[in-house]
């Protein structure tokens, strides 16, 4: 019985993907890509892949990405934003449904927990596992935030979900990054808001980004805290200055405390946030399974997208044992 890997992507801005595929290539690794507009390409239920076909699937992306011809263009802008949010929806209603098909054991990350992974969870199952993590809080108002600079010096509120980037009709962009609130701009803060996620901020030495493969961490550390546009959040990358960033060891203790909070939310791919203190303790973030690598690869020499082929190819080769 012939089986193929199936990888569930988006077409642009995955690179990291591109050269896993390419490695497959290069390998003689069948596989089956599947990016959101290729969903427009279906006839039928029968077009989606079976169990049968499938031996392993590598969850890269949610399949949101839709053609633009099905965008109301000159529509204003929350009316856009209002049906991309629908048609998302009911593109990850389809896709969704490749859950239930395929076997959850074929899953390089459980398909549910990963779709909905829920950052204020993760971080308590990081604690339980004896993890440092900031102090963490959910508020709702002015008063909530003064109280709690009354321990904290500084605190920073961020979303509880993932940040995405907004972009208006006349090209303007807004980015949903890391802010810091102290006592000089608590009165810019309303008093009354959304729930919303603040922390203890930490002054930090720098920070770490950990790609989690199949029981072993890849770690980078970013030298972030020295330029005033990443000092915050290093996802505010600064083009003109980038962040010096190195290769880097995780204590063998931290690395096994991470692989046991991989195991609870059943990853076998991750990419982790960490933090060190002047203190040189180390403060667990969050986790993004669909995080990029590539700039952990890169830069040092990990061969990350190479690792990753190789992974999923031992999927196929067990299959071939089964079967013969």
């Amino acid at each position: 019985m012939s089986q193929q890997i199936l990888i569930l992507s988006q077409s642009h801005l995955e690179g990291t993907t591109d050269h896993v595929c390419q490695w497959l290539g290069h390998l003689g690794i069948p596989y089956l890509r599947m990016n959101g507009e290729d969903l427009f390409d279906m006839q039928h239920l029968g077009d989606l892949p079976g169990n049968d076909e499938i031996a392993v699937v590598w969850y890269r992306r949610k399949i949101s990405s839709f053609p633009v011809k099905y965008s109301l263009k000159q529509a204003d802008f929350q009316t856009q934003y209002t049906l991309k949010r629908f048609l998302a929806d009911e593109f990850n209603g389809l896709h969704s449904l490749l859950f239930y098909t395929i076997d959850r054991q074929k899953w390089l990350n459980d398909p549910i927990t990963e779709d909905n992974l829920n950052k204020l969870h993760v971080l308590a199952l990081a604690r339980k596992c004896g993890i440092s993590t900031p102090f963490t809080e959910v508020v709702t108002t002015r008063a909530a935030i003064a109280q709690l600079l009354e321990n904290y010096h500084e605190i920073i509120v961020k979303p509880v979900s993932e940040c995405i980037f907004l972009e208006d009709t006349a090209g303007g962009q807004y980015k949903m990054l890391t802010k810091t609130i102290h006592q000089n701009n608590l009165q810019l803060v309303p008093e009354k808001f959304f729930p919303s996620l603040v922390q203890e901020k930490i002054t930090k030495k720098f920070e770490i980004r950990t790609f989690y493969l199949d029981g072993e961490c890849h770690s980078m550390a970013i030298f972030s805290q020295n330029n005033r546009k990443t000092k915050d959040d290093f996802r505010n990358y600064d083009n003109q200055r980038p962040n010096r960033t190195v290769p880097y060891k995780l204590p063998a203790a931290l690395e096994f405390k991470l692989g046991q909070l991989m195991k609870l939310l059943c990853f076998r791919t991750g990419s982790i946030d960490l933090m060190v203190d002047m203190q040189g303790n180390y403060h667990f973030l969050e986790i993004n399974p669909e995080g990029q690598f590539g700039m952990v690869s890169y830069p040092c020499n990990y061969y990350l997208e190479r690792k990753v082929a190789q992974l999923l190819s031992k999927s196929i080769s067990h299959e071939k044992e089964i079967y013969q």
